[in-house]
């Protein structure tokens, strides 16, 4: 008699074959992936050898490397691009970068710097500097040439990457000294700034014209209407004659004219001084 072999009831818990089989399968791929994705990463195939730099003018394509963090080397593959480009955008000469990878072992950095428009002195004695249009320190002046010369009063000495001034009234001295060739045939060698914050130019042909003080946004805007009223006397004054010393427009409605020629008003003969008491305060000007 034949006897007959007893099947064992299937677990529904336990996985099938196949399953099991193909859940190996799916591991073993996820670890080659990652394998593969550690080897390029962390590989020396693609490891960052080549950085070229497009656009820097007034940087080294060192000191861009530097700036962007990039001298520790590293994948070209682990290289985030937006993280470089805010790093190069915290560098003052820096307006704009961009990054993209160049395969396998390089990538390409294109900045574009900002064009300085002014050169900055806090002081007659202090040193040069450039200012971007945002009327931030770039850095120290090598060269004046064609740019605007601004000097106001001596203080602490600025650093790059410091706004030193209104971004308005930078725009606005700017346009001034664009503009002035155009309406008066004159050119500005410089705008100076008093301690009161009283703005004076000085015109290349030795007059000056004084414009008062642009402290508030008011006082700024006045400076459109003290502009046109230099502009409107030019058909009674000769501005090239060597004659003139200023030109006060602080108030645009009744501008003032000074010839060096001018016979200067008789001053009466002061008394005799009486001896200062040892007590007597000490006099102060204080700006208007």
């Amino acid at each position: 008699m034949k006897l007959r072999r007893r099947r064992r009831p299937l677990d529904p818990h336990r996985p099938a074959p196949q399953a099991s089989v193909r859940r190996t399968a799916a591991a073993l791929l996820a670890l080659a992936e990652a394998g593969l994705l550690a080897w390029l990463l962390f590989g020396p195939a693609f490891a960052l050898k080549e950085v070229e730099v497009v656009g820097a003018h007034r940087l080294t394509a060192a000191q861009v490397r530097t700036a962007a963090g990039l001298d520790a080397g590293g994948s070209v593959f682990a290289l985030d691009a937006a993280t470089i480009a805010r790093k190069l955008g915290g560098t003052p000469w820096v307006k704009d970068a961009s990054v993209r990878p160049r395969l396998p072992d390089g990538i390409v950095v294109t900045i574009e710097e900002w064009k300085p428009v002014a050169v900055f002195k806090a002081g007659p004695q202090g040193p040069s500097w450039y200012l971007s249009g945002e009327a931030v320190v770039l850095g120290q002046a090598t060269s004046t040439a064609g740019l605007l010369d601004l000097e106001w009063p001596a203080g602490p000495q600025p650093r790059s990457g410091q706004r030193v001034m209104d971004i308005a009234l930078l725009a606005a001295l700017v346009n001034i000294q664009r503009a002035l060739p155009g309406l008066l045939g004159q050119e500005v060698q410089s705008f100076s700034l008093d301690g009161c914050a009283n703005l004076t130019l000085d015109a290349r042909k030795g007059w000056k014209a004084y414009f008062g003080r642009v402290l508030t946004p008011e006082e700024l805007a006045s400076l459109k209407d003290k502009l046109a009223a230099l502009t409107s006397i030019s058909v009674a004054v000769d501005f090239n004659s060597p004659d003139l010393e200023y030109v006060n427009v602080m108030n645009p409605f009744a501008p003032a004219v000074k010839l060096k020629s001018a016979k200067p008003a008789a001053i009466p003969s002061p008394a005799p001084a009486a001896r200062p008491s040892p007590l007597a305060p000490t006099v102060v000007t204080v700006c208007a």
